[in-house]
Parts: C-alpha cells; sequence; structure tokens
C-alpha cells in the first residue's frame, strides 16, 4: 500500500480592498455596486477549491454548491472531464454541518460551521484513489480565483524522486487566491509530490502594473518538503479582473542536506498570453 503523507498549514483569510490610484474609479466603484449576499454568513452558499490525485497528475477546481434543499459538488477536470457528486448532510449538537458526497465514480466528506467558516474536506477517493481538496467559501468580500498547475526541475541534483521521469508526469502545484487581488493577500497552495501532498500558505503581494484588465502580482512562499528539506519559489501572477484567465509563472528551489540545490520551474494550466 502506498504511503500517504498530507503536510497541513491552516490559510488566513484576509479581506482586501481597492486603494491604488489607478483602479480607483473603476475597482472602487464596482466594489461598492456589490450587494452582501445572505449567504455570506451560513452555511449555505458556494465554495470553491482545487484537488489533487495522489501520486498522479489528475488535477481539477471543486464547487460546492448547498442550498436549503440540496447539496452538490462539480468536479472539472484539466483533462475536460466531469464528476458531479450529490450530497446528504446533517447538523451536530454543536451546530457543524457535515455533508457527505457521494457519485458513482468516489465520495468525499465536506464539514463547516453554522455561519459558513472553517470548510474542510477529507477522506477523498476517486476511481479509487485518494486524494486532496483545498476549499474555501467563496463570498462577496472575498471572492476565490483557482489556478491549477505543475512544476519540474531543471536541476534535479540526483534525487531520486525529481529525476524520475515516471515521476516527474505526476507533479501538481495548484493555486487558490482569496480577494479581489489588489492588494497584499494569502495564496494557498496544493503541491503533490510522489506519495506526498502539501497544504501550504504564501504571499501574494500588491499589484505592480495593470494593463486594461490585466493586472499583475508577485507572490512568494516557503515550506518544509517533508524530511527531504525546504522549498522556497518566487512567482508572477496575471489575471483579468473580469475572470477570464489566470496566469501563473515562477520558480523554486530545495535546500536540502542530502543532495546538491535543486531548482525548477512552476506554471499554471491556464495563460493569460494568447501566444
Amino acid at each position: 500500500m502506498m504511503k500517504k503523507l498530507l503536510f497541513v498549514i491552516t490559510l488566513g483569510l484576509l479581506l482586501v480592498s481597492c486603494s491604488k490610484e489607478e483602479l480607483e474609479t473603476s475597482q472602487n466603484n464596482e466594489v461598492a455596486l456589490k450587494s452582501f449576499s445572505s449567504t455570506d454568513i451560513s452555511y449555505l452558499g458556494t465554495y470553491k477549491g482545487l484537488y489533487a490525485e495522489l501520486g498522479s497528475s489528475k488535477r481539477g477546481t471543486v464547487e460546492i454548491t448547498i442550498n436549503e434543499t440540496s447539496a452538490n459538488a462539480l468536479l472539472r477536470f484539466v483533462d475536460g472531464s466531469e464528476t458531479l457528486l450529490t450530497g446528504t448532510g446533517s447538523t451536530s449538537l454543536s451546530g457543524l454541518k457535515t455533508f457527505s458526497f457521494n457519485a458513482p465514480e468516489g465520495s468525499f466528506d465536506f464539514s463547516v460551521s453554522a455561519t459558513g467558516s472553517s470548510p474542510t474536506v477529507s477522506a477523498v477517493n476517486l476511481e479509487g484513489a485518494e486524494g486532496s481538496i483545498l476549499i474555501a467559501k467563496d463570498v462577496t468580500a472575498t471572492p476565490v480565483r483557482l489556478a491549477t498547475g505543475t512544476f519540474g526541475c531543471d536541476d534535479c541534483g540526483g534525487h531520486p524522486i525529481l529525476s524520475d521521469e515516471n515521476m516527474q508526469a505526476s507533479f501538481v502545484w495548484n493555486a487558490m487566491f482569496i480577494g479581489e487581488g489588489i492588494e497584499e493577500s494569502v495564496v494557498g497552495i496544493q503541491v503533490s509530490f510522489g506519495e506526498a501532498i502539501f497544504l501550504t500558505a504564501g504571499n501574494l503581494y500588491d499589484h505592480y502594473d495593470k494593463v486594461g484588465l490585466l493586472v499583475y502580482n508577485d507572490m512568494d512562499g516557503e515550506f518544509e518538503f517533508g524530511a527531504e528539506g525546504m522549498i522556497t519559489w518566487e512567482a508572477t501572477q496575471m489575471y483579468s479582473l473580469d475572470g477570464a484567465c489566470v496566469d501563473i509563472r515562477g520558480r523554486w528551489s530545495m535546500s536540502t542536506p542530502s543532495y546538491e540545490k535543486i531548482k525548477g520551474w512552476l506554471k499554471s494550466d491556464s495563460s493569460c498570453n494568447p501566444l
């Protein structure tokens, strides 16, 4: 049986607003016109997230919709396929809402507080394979944007997994952005590497440029790569304010006592560059 490791750092959700002069007219007016939904402070509403399969390149996005009468989860994979799961819910004595989502292809469990905070997904199994789902509530003040992607190494330093061509096809680097993305915020990172999945948090910095609807941000972070060493990464995000695209390109390096300096690249599946 494959050994499974899951490394988790709780993600802080930061509220963001618009303040830069060049965005004040278009962005601030847009924010002012937004109406808050009654589901923003309820377990009802929409949750968005990222899926990564353990030891595989299979990845995609997740959208959970819960209303008074039904609960559904739609997984969209990068190969164009989809899986729809139906949920059945219950409420604990503490008020915690729990749902079991099921389909012929698989299942997962979902829990959330009565106010919609602290959503968590566990026991993910699709097509007989275990996986990970990173999830957040999509609300008016902090909308959720998602980007699936991959990573690889230029100089693998003799590392047995990173140097394995069969394993390289399974490397996944997904990113979750919470908020409008104009000012500093938190980015959630989901990395699948061999027999391990890492959930960690990075930094999204104040935008440094805007061309039409395209906004540019720098981002970075670091996390312990299990017993292998420390991963340090940095990237640039380009995304469209109308939600048409998210484009991430970056670099990473691993400091390890066991191998030479290892360096590589990371990128999103989607691109905002038509070329």
